[in-house]
């Protein structure tokens, strides 16, 4: 089967990197893909559905793997399945990616269906937003509505810093039509864990958890970036707690929308009891720097479960465990650590030359990004320029592993034009 893969990140390199090892996939696209990749398709925007169809004929796609989220909220699933009879599209309509594409619209549903979540409030004004300000304590959280590339979460510890992020969303308009609306929710206390279910419209398998780690800086600190870094599997939710979000949270979205594809959900773990756990986000697609230590410890060929996702009546290996399905999973840790430009996520350089090794070591990948291959040299696009990944026995061995080969990278690259996270998984 010939496969597409929309995107050109770190999450859609990984995609691309699991689906190569698969028996059953004959080729394997990706539009617009980064410098590291073959078989790419550029000129073609991932918004232009037409154009993409006209993709779909001329390389005899079957499948179609859409990775970012954009072209999911503006329909892009139903758009290719009327316009090409047959096509398979991993990935939700647009009417479950609105659990992505707006925070006010996700937080009315779980009220709906009664998932746990923190007490929000919605405002669609500045005056109404500082108004609400009193129902809620301190620290706050302010979250744009709408979509805005995983920049549009704030955390307030007073009021004057709440005052001055609301005037820039509403007035400043710092995130566009994306901060015509705002959610502010009381901050959770606990450790943050990501969940991943592949969906068929009728039940779940779930992908190995995994713990993300938003904040530019060591300790937590700094702005919040698309991630970081991140770990496999994620250390904060045992088996019960599994089995409650399965019942209480997945099972119940997808009977509300007929969900298929990727269910992310972002999870608040409170304490060790079964239903001490809260629900931060929901997303449509798979998470980007999750994904690049999720899918390399998934023991087993992704395909199957894309298919099954799809409708294809051909089940794939599931393990049961505690009332809900899992794929199988490798022993071992993996751990995730991006590499950056300096300054990310505000000003920063792009063109950076990236040198490689000729050679890498057993258990170590490097996940493609933001570059591009320009007369035979790798340069950086943007500002999260490539992954390194480790897989070890242990967590030790496996942060050893990746941070003695970023010790390799330095001896041929200048890294102080780079920057990453020294604290990924301890």
């Amino acid at each position: 089967m010939n496969v597409l893969i929309l995107g050109s990140g770190g999450r859609e390199t990984s995609i691309y990197m699991k689906l190569q090892k698969s028996r059953a996939v004959s080729r394997i696209y990706i539009l617009p893909g980064n410098g590291r990749l073959e078989n790419r398709i550029t000129g073609v925007d991932m918004m232009e559905f037409t154009a993409i169809s006209r993709v779909i004929r001329e390389k005899s796609i079957q499948l179609v793997v859409v990775g970012p989220e954009v072209p999911l909220v503006a329909g892009i699933k139903s758009h290719l399945e009327a316009s090409n009879p047959g096509i398979l599209v991993f990935g939700p309509d647009e009417k479950g990616a609105r659990l992505e594409a707006s925070k006010i619209f996700s937080y009315n549903i779980m009220q709906k269906l009664g998932i746990p979540t923190a007490k929000s409030s919605a405002a669609h004004s500045l005056e109404e937003a500082e108004k609400l300000m009193a129902n809620h304590s301190f620290p706050l959280v302010i979250k744009a509505d709408g979509l805005a590339a995983g920049k549009g979460v704030s955390i307030h510890p007073e009021g004057t810093s709440a005052r001055e992020q609301l005037k820039k969303i509403f007035q400043d308009q710092i995130f566009q039509e994306a901060g015509n609306a705002v959610l502010l929710q009381d901050f959770m206390t606990g450790t943050e864990a990501s969940l991943f279910a592949v969906c068929n419209g009728k039940t779940a398998v779930y992908l190995p958890t995994a713990r993300d780690y938003k904040a530019a800086y060591d300790g937590g600190l700094g702005p919040n970036t698309g991630g970081m870094g991140s770990v496999c599997p994620g250390e904060a939710l045992s088996v019960q707690q599994i089995a409650f979000a399965d019942r209480v949270i997945v099972r119940k979205i997808i009977d509300e929308f007929h969900y298929t594809g990727i269910l992310y959900v972002g999870l608040m773990v409170h304490s060790d009891k079964e239903d001490d756990l809260s629900v931060v986000e929901f997303n449509c697609r798979l998470g980007d720097p999750e994904t690049q230590s999720v899918l390399p410890m998934v023991d087993t060929d992704l395909f199957p479960y894309i298919l099954w996702a799809c409708g294809v009546d051909s089940p794939p290996p599931l393990v049961e465990n505690n009332g809900f399905y899992t794929m199988p999973m490798k022993s071992g840790f993996g751990v995730n650590v991006v590499v950056a430009a300096a300054g990310y996520p505000e000003k920063y350089a792009k063109n950076l030359e990236i040198n490689l090794p000729a050679s890498i070591p057993a258990g170590i990948e490097i996940v493609s990004a933001g570059m591009e291959l320009t007369d035979g040299k790798l340069l950086s696009t943007g500002g999260r320029i490539f992954n390194i990944f480790a897989h070890g026995e242990d967590k030790k061995l496996a942060l050893e592993k990746v941070y003695s080969f970023i010790e390799v990278l330095k001896e041929i690259n200048d890294f102080s034009r780079f920057h990453y996270r020294r604290d990924i998984g301890l």
